[in-house]
């Protein structure tokens, strides 16, 4: 008798183990499903960010200067115009989240969208083609950015123009004035 209750504990401290073994396995199994399911949300997460930055792409058409016939681009009185579309594939961009900078030789400013004005902080956008969500620069539509410089900028100088967006690449402009600025509109790029 004593040896088939000896075997009953042996069975009962078995089970025992086994359950506690099935335990550790459910908590184990759920700690590896809550890990791959936020792995996984922030890859995705993460993919999408880094198409927005491929993807997105603004392409400068033409930049010009009006009233440059006095030798030089002054700060206040002569208007730059920067044509830009969206490249191919891009998401719209709103355009109070896009930055215009202006480095030149002597200075550097940064230009922030306002719907109505121009001056040497801010820029406006004119619709030359589509432009049907102001505000927004969309597949399709054909802009001009208008600002003035914050600088006097001569003959023979250098400078760039970089459109950047919230997402997407930055859109540099490498500019060299022309040897003589004698006309009322001068075209820098193309």
């Amino acid at each position: 008798m004593v040896f088939m209750n000896k075997k009953g504990s042996q069975g009962i401290g078995t089970l025992i183990i086994f359950i506690a073994m099935i335990l550790v396995a459910a908590v184990a199994a759920g700690v590896l499903i809550q890990t791959a399911s936020s792995l996984q949300s922030k890859s995705l997460d993460v993919g999408r960010q880094s198409q927005e930055k491929i993807t997105t792409s603004i392409e400068v058409m033409q930049v010009f200067v009006d009233d440059t016939s006095d030798h030089k681009i002054n700060q206040t009185n002569d208007t730059f115009h920067v044509v830009v579309r969206l490249g191919s594939g891009s998401d719209p961009i709103k355009l109070s989240d896009m930055l215009v900078k202006l480095d030149t030789q002597g200075s550097a400013q940064t230009l922030s969208y306002h719907a109505s004005t121009f001056n040497t902080t801010t820029y406006t956008v004119t619709g030359l083609k589509g432009y049907a969500t102001p505000g927004y620069l969309t597949t399709g539509d054909l802009v001009e950015i208008q600002f003035d410089s914050g600088a006097d900028i001569g003959e023979s100088d250098t400078m760039t123009i970089r459109l950047v967006a919230k997402n997407g690449a930055v859109q540099p402009v490498q500019i060299t004035t022309p040897s003589s600025l004698t006309q009322h509109t001068t075209y820098l790029f193309p």
